[in-house]
């Protein structure tokens, strides 16, 4: 991109483009969710829980720092996970006010399913996106 404020025509169909990959990929995404009957936030939160990889699973504002919401949508959305039985809340062993999540069997059969079909979809499409951002990034 041109210096200061300036940008071609070319710059804008790249960041065009860009938003464009990125929209596809999360609407692939959502469709997956909601094919294995999950909401895209519970597909998120799952997703969080098992990629913090904390010991004794995540603390409930880990999870919503990392997802960007509120503390207490994060507990609604855990709530509505522990309802489904694909998580469970388990006390802190050093801290028993701390509240850990951890995925269950079911929760990480799930979450195993969807990751792989999003391995899939990166693999085939993902490298327009990483075309269109080397382009954005090298002008």
């Amino acid at each position: 991109m041109p210096r200061g404020d300036q940008l071609t025509a070319a710059d804008y169909r790249s960041l065009g483009d860009f938003r464009y990959q990125i929209r596809r990929f999360l609407h692939f995404s959502e469709e997956a969710a909601k094919a294995e009957g999950l909401e895209p936030q519970q597909h998120q939160m799952l997703l969080a829980i098992r990629a913090l990889d904390e010991p004794g699973g995540p603390t409930v504002g880990s999870l919503a720092e990392h997802l960007i919401i509120r503390h207490h949508s994060a507990v609604g959305l855990i709530d509505r996970l522990v309802e489904r039985g694909l998580v469970e809340r388990v006390r802190g062993q050093e801290d028993r006010r701390q509240v850990r999540v951890r995925l269950t069997s079911e929760g990480e059969g799930k979450l195993r399913r969807l990751s792989t079909i999003h391995r899939e979809e990166l693999r085939s499409s993902g490298r327009m996106l990483v075309e269109t951002l080397g382009g954005l990034l090298s002008t």
